[in-house]
């Protein structure tokens, strides 16, 4: 039998933690060196611009979220 005495608190309205600017920016520059290290030049290329356009659109929604609160 359950026990619905027992009721967990809504924690849908909580802010998600963000990480630091810095942990962004290291984790795009490990990114980028494994690319730089491991893949021949389209693919450094295309992965290249695969990561800026990620990390500007998480950049764009992170910057508009933090407005907005």
């Amino acid at each position: 039998m359950s026990d619905l005495t027992h009721i967990t608190p809504d924690h849908s309205h909580a802010e998600p933690k963000r990480l630091s600017a810095g942990t962004y920016v290291a984790a795009f520059i490990i990114l980028f060196l494994i690319l730089v290290a491991f893949a021949d030049l389209f693919v450094l290329v295309l992965g290249t611009i695969g990561l800026v356009i990620t990390f500007a659109a998480f950049y764009t929604d992170s910057a508009d979220h933090g407005a907005h609160h």
